[in-house]
């Protein structure tokens, strides 16, 4: 927890900035809790609200509807990477494998949200677009790579259609990891 120091740090923001950072951990948190305990069960704004112990209006004011919700969960989980620990492993290739490999136990470890999330998420396929592929493209830029941005993005593309096919059960943890390396040699391979 921080100190009051950091609390009244300028970087922390007001009262107000703190209020609202607060009570949108405990919406993302109470969603985290409800697909954990009910992972078959629909996940709603009231649901969640009441979980939070916060009105509905708070919940969409601060977040907004259900699709919000599982875009917030996901950018929550990514920034939780810490992508810049990444920067000290000096080869690109292994680099690369472990930002991959990083998501894919991220999602995994948290199978009932991951699950609950990609199946049930109409924008899923975004996922991508708050992911590690400014961290791949570097890596890929280092291995001299033509389209360093391009083959970061259909890594992402297969990293998506990899964990799809493990929410919809056809892979098991294990066999996400397994194509993730995959996908990764695959790429350097090609680069």
């Amino acid at each position: 927890m921080p100190s009051k120091i950091d609390d009244a740090s300028p970087v922390a923001g007001g009262l107000r900035e703190r209020g609202k950072r607060r009570r949108s951990k405990q919406i993302l948190d109470a969603a985290r809790v409800l697909l954990r305990e009910a992972p078959d069960q629909e996940l709603t704004v009231e649901r969640i609200a009441a979980r939070a112990e916060l009105s509905p209006q708070t919940v969409y004011n601060l977040i907004g509807r259900r699709e919000h919700i599982w875009g917030a969960l996901a950018d929550d989980a990514l920034d939780a990477l810490d992508l810049p620990r990444f920067a000290a492993i000096a080869d690109p290739r292994v680099r690369g494998t472990a930002i991959v490999q990083a998501v894919i136990d991220m999602v995994c470890d948290d199978a009932p949200v991951f699950r609950h999330l990609l199946a049930h998420w109409a924008q899923s396929a975004l996922f991508i677009d708050h992911d590690p592929t400014a961290a791949l493209t570097d890596c890929f830029l280092q291995v001299g790579d033509p389209r360093p941005r391009r083959t970061a993005e259909l890594v992402g593309a297969g990293l998506i259609g990899i964990l799809h096919q493990w929410a919809a059960e056809l892979i098991s943890d294990d066999g996400a990891r397994e194509r993730g390396r995959d996908l990764v040699s695959l790429a350097f391979h090609g680069s």
